[in-house]
């Protein structure tokens, strides 16, 4: 008798241990599919607004030269080859500060971060002129975007570069930095998180 109770507790202890990981494998599985669906939702809309905006999209790899990490400093000249254009740029990056301009305009920094698949040795940023309706409409429908900086704020800005200066910051053990600022407009921004470009 003693034997029949340990092996239906055996059996119920068992049965459910596999039923939980069951459903946490289904529970993962689902959470995978939604996580890929919203990532190629956001890649198509990011895709889209460069279509709609004419963007060069094209010129972090043009700057990387086909490698994972540049180690090497950022030319001012090479930006303007690839910035100072007749079409915008697309730049992957996080939203650093957000300023009144004047009374119907922003001016909204923009740095590169961790969701670029691609990385620098110089900094690079953005300061742009953006209409503070679109900015506005644009932080009412993303509430959360300062939240967790530099993990899940990530944006898609296409912006027309009219300057590019260089700025000096003190790094990581008072170590000089040298900053690359392109200086325009915004002509467009979408929300894009913790996704990778």
């Amino acid at each position: 008798m003693k034997k029949i109770i340990w092996v239906i507790v055996v059996l119920v202890v068992g049965g459910y241990f596999t039923n939980s990981y069951l459903e946490n494998k289904t529970a993962r599985k689902v959470e995978k599919a939604e996580a890929e669906r919203i990532e190629q939702a956001a890649k198509s809309a990011v895709a889209q607004m460069v279509s709609q905006t004419n963007a060069v999209d094209d010129w972090v790899s043009h700057l990387s030269k086909g490698e994972k990490f540049r180690s090497e400093p950022i030319l001012t000249v090479e930006l303007e080859r690839l910035w100072l254009q007749n079409r915008p740029i697309l730049f992957i990056g996080s939203v650093s500060d957000i300023a009144t301009q004047d009374q119907s305009h922003y001016m909204i920094s923009v740095e590169n971060n961790l969701s670029s698949s691609i990385m620098f040795d110089t900094e690079l940023q953005l300061s742009l002129v953006a209409d503070k309706v679109r900015i506005d409409s644009f932080l009412n429908r993303n509430p959360d975007l300062f939240k967790e900086y530099g993990f899940n704020n990530g944006v898609a800005v296409v912006a027309r570069i009219k300057t590019i200066r260089t700025a000096y910051i003190s790094g990581a053990e008072g170590a000089r930095e040298e900053v690359k600022i392109g200086e325009g407009e915004l002509v467009d921004i979408f929300y894009t998180g913790d996704i990778l470009f």
